[in-house]
């Protein structure tokens, strides 16, 4: 390589690392600083109208000045954007047609709600350009920053749902948290976080990402614990269940495998007993003896939140054919959505696919789906681990029961940052028994010294 070359491949490293930083503390912020602390700043972030420029976060600006030094600072000029077409076309594809979905949505339904692409769907694969470009060592400090962010929350939920109140007060659109608050036995706390299903979702990913970590078995056990009574403290049903029927089910898997291969690892087996014999007693201490858990528990039947979630379907009988095909206008959705009573300020369409079909039409939509499918299939390929796929799973399928990703939401930049996290523990090659090692100890010695038995000829048979 020549000296100039190698200046400038030393050069765009760098830069690829300062990138990462600054992505790193994108992440952060959006972890640290919710709407609803937005909204007590006298930032007009949520409520719908106003400085367009307000209404993205902070975390979103921060992503894009990252993934602009990683895209467009590079040496030579141009060779950022060219590499991100040619090593990750997928990537590249999503971003695309995310944008195309940006600008169909304004053409068609006006300008207002186009800001949910951005912070929801644009940010996430922006983040994905920037972090990527990162060693291992600040991937694995960005999964302990990540860690520890969720854990902050859970204290401070616990805290919360002792004292039944919000230390970050709570709010929607124009309403204050006082026209917001329920009843106590419907109080759920919300930690650092804009809304707890959402807090209850970040908490799902950073169980999947902590499994993947390595640490003190302990320190790991003790983090799992406090992450559990998280999803006890956050109130989110869909969350909870389906972490832990995965997670159960995964462990099945393991342990059946490891029968049947005779490999079974003894920590695995230990981790597993552990498991059993303390998170259910302390599950039943916490759901008795205090209020953690209490929503969860209370609400295990079809409340007036799923009858609403039924309710929604109703409004594809009200569409006409423009509807279908190129997507509803905001005031009209406000008229349908009366019509089928779900007109209240604080009840909304809760499925985010319903929403995206509902604001791109069929044509659009198809375009969001093919979209969605390359970032994931990006995040997949680019982790290879069954824990991400793990992840990937639960995150869909816990936005798919409720409107996040419908609204402005941060979920798939959290869940871009658990996965490009776990890209810094490497795989580790399989470590091989005592007798497995003499085994092939012996048969490289006897290549080595061309002992090895060579074919014969029985009755006229090659072997």
């Amino acid at each position: 390589m020549r000296p100039r070359d190698a200046r400038v491949a030393g050069g765009n490293h760098r830069l690829g690392v300062a990138a990462f930083s600054v992505a790193m503390f994108g992440v952060i912020v959006e972890y640290v600083v919710s709407g609803n602390s937005l909204s007590d700043l006298g930032i007009d972030y949520s409520s719908p109208g106003g400085n367009p420029v307000v209404k993205l976060h902070p975390g979103t600006y921060v992503i894009m000045l990252a993934t602009f030094m990683a895209l467009l600072l590079v040496r030579p000029a141009g060779s950022g954007v060219i590499r991100l077409f040619r090593q990750k076309p997928a990537l590249a594809s999503y971003i695309t047609l995310i944008l195309f979905c940006a600008f169909y949505s304004i053409v068609n339904v006006g300008i207002s709600g186009a800001a949910v692409y951005v912070e929801s769907y644009l940010s996430a694969g922006l983040l994905a350009v920037a972090l990527e470009g990162g060693t291992d060592r600040q991937k694995r400090t960005l999964a302990w920053w990540i860690i520890g962010l969720t854990v902050l929350s859970v204290f401070i939920s616990v805290w919360e749902s002792m004292t039944q109140t919000h230390l970050i007060p709570m709010n929607y659109g124009d309403l204050p948290e006082k026209a917001l608050q329920q009843d106590v036995d419907d109080f759920r706390g919300a930690g650092l976080f804009t809304h707890p299903l959402t807090a209850a979702l970040a908490d799902s990913m950073a169980i999947f990402l902590l499994l993947r970590m390595r640490m003190n078995g302990l320190l790991k056990a003790a983090l799992f614990t406090i992450l559990v009574v998280g999803l006890l403290s956050f109130g989110g049903r869909a969350a909870m269940g389906t972490t832990l029927i995965l997670l159960v089910a995964a462990a099945f898997v393991v342990l059946i495998r490891g029968i049947v291969r005779r490999d079974l690892s003894l920590s695995f087996v230990g981790t597993l007993a552990a498991a059993m014999l303390i998170l259910p007693p302390l599950i039943i201490l916490l759901v008795t003896s205090t209020d953690i858990g209490e929503r969860i528990i209370t609400h295990l039947y079809a409340d007036e939140s799923v009858k609403a979630r039924d309710l929604q379907w109703l409004v594809l009988n009200h569409l006409n054919l423009n509807d279908v095909l190129f997507g509803v206008p905001l005031a009209r959705l406000d008229v349908l959505k009366y019509q089928i009573g779900l007109g209240g300020e604080t009840t909304d369409i809760e499925n985010f696919w319903l929403l995206m079909f509902l604001n791109l039409g069929i044509i659009g939509f198809l375009v969001f789906l093919v979209a969605l499918g390359l970032f994931i299939a990006h995040l997949g390929r680019t982790v290879r681990h069954p824990l991400a796929w793990m992840m990937i799973f639960a995150s869909i399928l816990i936005d798919s029961t409720s409107n996040s990703l419908g609204r402005k939401s941060s979920d798939l930049v959290f869940m871009t940052a658990c996965l490009i996290a776990m890209t810094g523990y490497a795989q580790t090659a399989p470590v091989l028994s005592l007798r497995q090692r003499s085994t092939v100890g012996l048969q490289r010695t006897t290549r080595r010294l061309g002992l090895s038995p060579s074919p014969v000829n029985i009755a006229g048979l090659k072997s």
